[in-house]
């Protein structure tokens, strides 16, 4: 049986987490145009907390596996987890209401703490593996396509979000609890 280098099984781990941060922020935008719930600015705080967790898998996918990409992958978890947090904390009194519809019996709030501490727990473990890191001198690009693909990818979704937050906001503060677009909506 053929032995698999470490480094293909990290840079495999590292595609499948950027695989798993892409889903979820499609999933937050499935929530926002079918079932038309606008997110709140600390949905979007979380959202760029996601983006900067993939763009710290995707260094180690372009320019090599490097404890300086994990540290900005847990940094940006850490910043996630704690506008979830604080998220989660404005709506954990009785009576307080919630913010959006639940998605498999939790908010996308709770799922976006649950998720940001696992990414921390499994980045930490990542980080600790040390015979993955390389010289640059001698890394070559193992998935050249797949990262292209995945860089395009979370491109297009985050210029997907620009967009849609501009139209959602336009150049103004985004209302606190946004019930409609306001470039489209008349007298908004």
């Amino acid at each position: 049986m053929k032995k698999i280098p470490l480094i293909d099984v990290m840079e495999g781990l590292n595609i499948l987490e950027v695989l798993g941060i892409f889903l979820t922020l499609l999933m937050a935008f499935v929530f926002q145009f079918v079932l038309n719930e606008l997110p709140c600015p600390l949905c979007l705080l979380q959202r760029i907390g996601f983006f900067s967790m993939a763009f710290g898998f995707l260094l180690n996918l372009r320019f090599g596996l490097r404890p300086s990409h994990y540290a900005l992958v847990i940094l940006a978890a850490l910043f996630t987890s704690f506008v979830a947090l604080r998220q989660i904390a404005l709506h954990v009194v009785p009576g307080t209401g919630t913010y959006g519809t639940p998605f498999l019996g939790l908010h996308l709030y709770t799922w976006s703490f649950i998720v940001s501490m696992c990414v921390i727990v499994f980045t930490t473990i990542f980080l600790g593996v040390d015979r993955q890191y390389q010289p640059p001198s001698t890394k070559n690009m193992h998935y050249p396509k797949l990262t292209h693909t995945l860089f395009v990818m979370m491109a297009i979704l985050i210029i997907a979000n620009i967009i849609s937050l501009i139209v959602m906001c336009g150049f103004h503060e985004c209302p606190e609890n946004p019930t409609s677009y306001k470039l489209t909506t008349p007298n908004e």
